[in-house]
């Protein structure tokens, strides 16, 4: 079995990874017609002349690429953008269990339904059927 190359860790400016979200939304116009560029990038209140700026580092890491008249993501891109966008979001979860956590003393069935939607294994009409059925 082929195992994949691991993804590169990158550290990325947040103004770079604002444009790799709003790529992974779906392709901008070719930079070089300022206009659309400019448009397309405003909608989400990204800063052209930053991204411009930004292009020719995203570029040689391979993480975007002009084709056919727009700027898209490549699949390198893709992959880490997701990636940055899960572990957030398990960060965050984890935040969240750790709140939980600090609070069961005061409110223990409400503390161990939010440890289990944060983790995973129940839904949240489950743990809320479930603290409806604790006294």
């Amino acid at each position: 079995m082929h195992s994949a190359a691991p993804l590169p860790h990158l550290d990325l400016t947040e103004a770079q990874w604002r444009l790799l979200a709003r790529l992974a939304e779906g392709s901008v116009p070719d930079p070089s017609d300022r206009t659309a560029f400019v448009e397309a990038l405003a909608l989400d209140g990204l800063d052209a002349d930053l991204a411009r700026e930004d292009l020719p580092t995203l570029r040689w890491m391979k993480l975007v690429d002009l084709a056919d008249g727009s700027l898209a993501l490549t699949d390198l891109g893709a992959a880490v953008h997701f990636r940055a966008l899960y572990e957030s979001s398990q960060e965050r979860l984890a935040e969240i269990a750790r709140l939980a956590d600090l609070r069961e003393a005061v409110a223990p069935h409400f503390a161990r339904a939010v440890r289990s939607v944060a983790d995973g294994s129940c839904s949240l009409p489950e743990a809320l059927a479930g603290m409806d059925e604790t006294p």
